[in-house]
């Protein structure tokens, strides 16, 4: 059998699971699937239109900052309901963290919108760039003052939003 570059999984609907540790890149991946340590990587297979929206955020937040950003889940292997979650069935929603002062980054790296450690200016930023991206319809996050400053229309309050950022793209990109 011939060795060579190992072919990024792909789940029953041909979805990809999102690169778990690619180098320079500017994000790190967290989470976990059924509150099982480990299994984060089970419940991050986006559909393709999305994979693009975070390589091209990813590449313009490295250009703008050094730190990276978090990202969590998207959806699991053929999109079925999972863990409490109402959405991340489609492949076009995504969770991120916001983005800290102190570059931590990892399972532990976990940040609330009130917490010191939370960069308010630096998660604007990130979340500016999702935003002018056309394919972004909404963005879910509880901090009043991102809200206030990119726009309530666009930046929405949900329950249990406050120490992640969720981003869903417009319906016609699961397509």
């Amino acid at each position: 059998m011939a060795e060579g570059v190992p072919i990024q999984p792909k789940d029953r609907r041909g979805y990809f699971m999102l690169p778990q540790a690619p180098e320079d890149a500017g994000y790190y991946v967290y989470g976990n699937k059924g509150g099982i340590p480990g299994t984060g990587h089970l419940a991050q297979f986006a559909h393709p239109n999305l994979l693009t929206v975070i390589f091209q955020i990813e590449r313009e937040w490295q250009s703008v900052c050094d730190r990276k950003f978090g990202i969590g889940n998207i959806s699991i292997d053929g999109g079925f309901p999972y863990d409490k979650h109402r959405t991340h069935q489609k492949g076009i929603e995504v969770d991120c963290r916001p983005v800290r002062k102190d570059y931590m980054t990892g399972p532990a790296a976990r940040c609330n919108y009130r917490d010191k450690v939370y960069d308010q200016q630096a998660t604007i930023k990130l979340l500016h760039l999702f935003l002018n991206h056309p394919w972004t319809k909404i963005v879910f996050f509880n901090d009043d003052v991102v809200q206030n400053v990119l726009g309530r229309a666009r930046v929405k309050t949900i329950a249990g939003h406050d120490d992640h950022f969720h981003v869903e793209l417009w319906p016609r990109y699961a397509s």
